[in-house]
């Protein structure tokens, strides 16, 4: 039983660690890093250091004014993902079958 719960534990955590967060990034038309970086430094420059301002927003305030969008990107499966998630997909069963087998076999 012991066995059968850490497997499956081990399958979980691995099925749920293939599936991140989603990526969010800043972007804009004919988007260049260089000008990203010099317009995210003009919008720190902006920020006064007033108690209770927060300078993450003044930011992105600043930066949805030079025309960036904070939004989610597409992102693609790397080939090493799609083979981990094919193990996973083909050895569940075998391991829940073997974790079953595993607590017949207890006495």
């Amino acid at each position: 039983m012991k066995r059968f719960l850490i497997l499956s534990i081990l399958i979980v955590f691995v099925t749920v660690s293939c599936a991140g967060p989603r990526e969010m990034r800043w972007t804009k038309p004919d988007f260049r890093q260089a000008e990203f970086e010099r317009d995210k430094e003009d919008c720190f420059r902006t920020y006064d250091n007033s108690p209770g301002s927060d300078p993450y927003k003044v930011v992105d305030e600043c930066l949805v004014k030079k025309g960036y969008e904070y939004k989610e990107v597409d992102t693609k499966i790397a080939a090493k993902d799609i083979g981990l998630i094919a193990l996973v997909i083909v050895l569940s069963p075998l391991i829940l079958a073997y974790g079953v087998w595993c607590i017949g076999q207890a006495p």
